[in-house]
């Protein structure tokens, strides 16, 4: 009776078994291995293609353009330094204006109070 209830785990303990590498993760290494490669040559085509083959009246045309819109973008960097410095220039004139409108307004008070106490003349 042990002999018979025990027999399958006994052949279980009797037979070698090695682990192995299962095939999923082999295929999924292949196939990302693959979309890589893919990816890669991709690229690697596009930049031939850009750089032998694209006809040389597209890329001239684009590389005008592109220095167009350097030259734009130069014009427009020096246009807001001028007008920068001239607001900078304008704020410093509003501050001494207003200093100016203070001492002459003290002025204006001192001679109005000093006309106001002087009766006789």
């Amino acid at each position: 009776m042990s002999s018979g209830r025990f027999s399958y785990s006994y052949d279980l303990t009797r037979k070698a078994y090695a682990l192995a590498p299962s095939r999923g993760y082999r295929r999924l290494f292949v196939t990302l291995l693959l979309v890589l490669g893919g990816v890669v040559l991709a690229v690697v085509g596009f930049r031939y293609f850009e750089n032998h083959l694209a006809p040389a009246s597209f890329l001239s045309d684009v590389r005008a353009e592109n220095h167009q819109l350097r030259d734009a973008l130069a014009k427009s960097r020096f246009d807001f330094e001028v007008e920068l410095a001239t607001r900078g220039e304008l704020e410093r004139q509003v501050v001494t204006l207003n200093e100016q409108l203070k001492q002459v307004r003290e002025e204006l008070a001192f001679l109005k109070s000093a006309g106001a106490r002087a009766p006789g003349k």
